[in-house]
């Protein structure tokens, strides 16, 4: 036989609360838990991709800077040369080639760790869209479990649309970014 016990519901409305309005409750609640498992790991991902790319362009911002000191050491080396004509000829292309090599490989270094950047930017993005669906469908299962508890349907309402809208937040990104 079946539990059946009547709930009352905003007015005079009654409804009836079963072992299958638990189930499913129970099946809701197993649908959001395992998309919430698959976005904290998608999630997770994603900040370590965001944490790698923020290294990777720090030590190319600190290649950068190392160029930029050689090149500004040639520099000076060829400004305190001073007057002597025959060491400031022969010198002078030496240091300047220098100076230039450096200059051109700050760009490519510049142009690298830039690139580091956006990719830190895109892993952020991404790794905010699974964590705001992973906010959802906790929220969900939230609901749906004092729904449970206190056998209020209109708990188990709200908490299947909150979770929907986690499961559809969940989908998106990761078609968006798989």
């Amino acid at each position: 036989m079946d539990e059946k016990k009547v709930i009352k519901q905003s007015g005079n409305e009654e409804k009836e609360w079963s072992k299958r309005t638990t189930q499913l409750i129970a099946i809701m609640t197993l649908l959001f838990a395992v998309s919430a498992t698959f976005a904290s790991l998608k999630a997770g991902a994603f900040s370590n991709k965001a944490i790698l790319a923020q290294n990777q362009a720090s030590d190319a911002w600190a290649h950068y800077q190392a160029k930029s000191l050689k090149e500004t050491m040639y520099k000076i080396q060829f400004d305190q040369i001073g007057q002597d004509e025959s060491k400031r000829v022969v010198l002078q292309d030496k240091y300047t080639k220098a100076a230039e090599r450096y200059a051109s490989e700050q760009d490519q270094i510049s142009a690298q760790a830039k690139t580091f950047e956006m990719v830190r930017d895109e892993a952020q993005a991404v790794n905010q869209r699974f964590a705001e669906a992973l906010t959802f469908l906790q929220i969900g299962i939230l609901l749906l479990s004092l729904a449970a508890l206190c056998k209020m349907l209109y708990f188990c309402y709200i908490g299947v649309c909150v979770g929907l809208f986690g499961v559809y937040g969940f989908v998106v990104a990761f078609l968006q970014n798989c």
